[in-house]
């Protein structure tokens, strides 16, 4: 017996769904005026709510999805949790240059990864456990006959149940594990135990050891010690923003590579690879870094490259070093022009002395500061009241850059703040 279910029908009706687009982009000031316009149509209170909240997510999504967002229906917590298009469709690419043309999603959400894998040609059967999530994903993959939502608990399935629209077995997996309780629609805590993520990591494994090829999608601060043998891990970042790791498992996994950062540009749907960076052993086996002194530039890496710990391997790349075998602070004699570090010329180096500070502040004129901090136990906000102080009197017009971070261990070890000018974004 198939542990599989159609999906029931949408909660919203035809009539509230056609009303929707009207009121996008939602403003929330007009909220008052839309539902008055709505009731004196003869919608029901709890239509007008459904009409607006969905008017309201659809103009969150766009920045999300794009234009697709103007059709689809969501959960507040279903577009939190929704993997952005631009890195779906890098998900979806990975999938195709595997030769895999039918994908099972399972445990599909409100169906981004979804769309993205129908929109590259494949067949795709989506699974939901719940239900009325399951009739969202229907409607959201309507326009396309090669997709199907099932309603279903991953975990109770047998692969062989597992068909794409024309009754043949799918040739990949993609699962999504729940990562956050989720109450009334909406995320609540964020859960850290991989085994209480639905479904837990030890299922993801079994599933890896079928051999099917499959993609996990993960959070990006997972520890490198739970990360499954015979994989790679994936690290990704989004315009400068860390959002996931994928472990790929099987024929999705490239050849020598069992840690990779992936940095894409900012741009909202296009996946456009701006630099990667990869290796082909755990962490655990590279060689200890090298350190030197910060000369005349420091340098930040992309935080994907820092969560693959691959900050060694990039300064051997771009010809720098760690100023700390600690910390992932680049420093070299050069301006670097890459977008895998964000950078800063250094103009002087200070104590970590408030009264220190202070003076720095005054002499400089500065009225606006932006403090980074790393390896040390510093609220920057906290320090950024101290040194330009609470009074109403007029304040520097010099805006600075100051970084915080400390050297060596033990009793060796000294902060120092540096006082920095930051260089100009790569742009690709």
């Amino acid at each position: 017996m198939s542990l599989l279910s159609s999906p029931p029908a949408l909660a919203l009706s035809v009539r509230e769904l056609e009303t929707v687009d009207r009121f996008v982009p939602y403003l929330q000031k007009n909220a008052l005026e839309y539902a008055s316009a709505l009731r004196a149509e003869g919608f029901a209170p709890p239509s007008v709510s459904a009409i607006l909240n969905q008017a309201k997510l659809r103009t969150q999504a766009l920045s999300k999805f794009g234009e697709a967002a103007q059709k689809m229906v969501l959960t507040e917590a279903g577009f939190e949790q929704a993997t952005r298009t631009s890195v779906a469709r890098l998900h979806a690419q990975r999938f195709k240059e595997a030769g895999v043309v039918s994908v099972a999603d399972l445990g599909c959400g409100i169906g981004a990864d979804s769309l993205e894998f129908s929109r590259a040609g494949m067949s795709v059967l989506a699974v939901e456990l719940d239900e009325a999530t399951a009739a969202m994903t229907a409607h959201n993959l309507s326009d396309y006959p090669r997709s199907m939502v099932k309603v279903g608990n991953v975990e109770h399935l047998d692969i062989s149940e597992l068909k794409d629209n024309e009754g043949n077995p799918v040739q990949g997996l993609w699962l999504d594990p729940a990562r956050r309780t989720v109450e009334q629609g909406r995320t609540s805590s964020r859960i850290f135990d991989a085994e209480a993520f639905s479904p837990p990591l030890s299922f993801v494994v079994k599933l890896a050891q079928t051999g099917i090829p499959m993609g996990v999608k993960m959070g990006p601060g997972i520890p490198h010690h739970e990360i499954p043998e015979q994989c790679e891990a994936q690290w990704i970042s989004h315009g400068g923003q860390v959002v996931e790791v994928v472990l790929w498992f099987n024929a999705l996994a490239r050849k020598n590579v069992r840690r990779s950062a992936t940095l894409l540009s900012p741009h909202p749907l296009e996946p456009e690879i701006l630099f990667e960076i990869t290796s082909a052993i755990d962490d655990v086996e590279v060689p200890p870094a090298e350190s030197g002194e910060i000369e005349d530039f420091l340098y930040e890496p992309d935080g994907a490259i820092v969560r693959a710990h691959l900050v060694s391997e990039l300064a051997d790349q771009l010809d720098a070093h760690l100023i700390d075998k600690h910390l992932a602070y680049l420093s070299a004699d050069k301006e670097l022009d890459s977008p895998a570090v964000s950078g800063y010329r250094i103009l002087g180096e200070m104590p970590l002395q408030e009264k220190v500070l202070k003076k720095w502040v005054r002499e400089e004129n500065i009225g606006t500061l932006t403090i980074k901090k790393r390896g040390v136990d510093i609220v920057p906000e906290q320090l950024r009241k101290k040194l330009l102080g609470q009074s109403k009197k007029k304040k520097g017009s010099v805006e600075g850059t100051l970084i915080v971070t400390r050297l060596g261990e033990g009793t060796a070890s000294r902060r120092l703040a540096l006082s920095a000018q930051p260089l100009m974004t790569f742009t690709g």
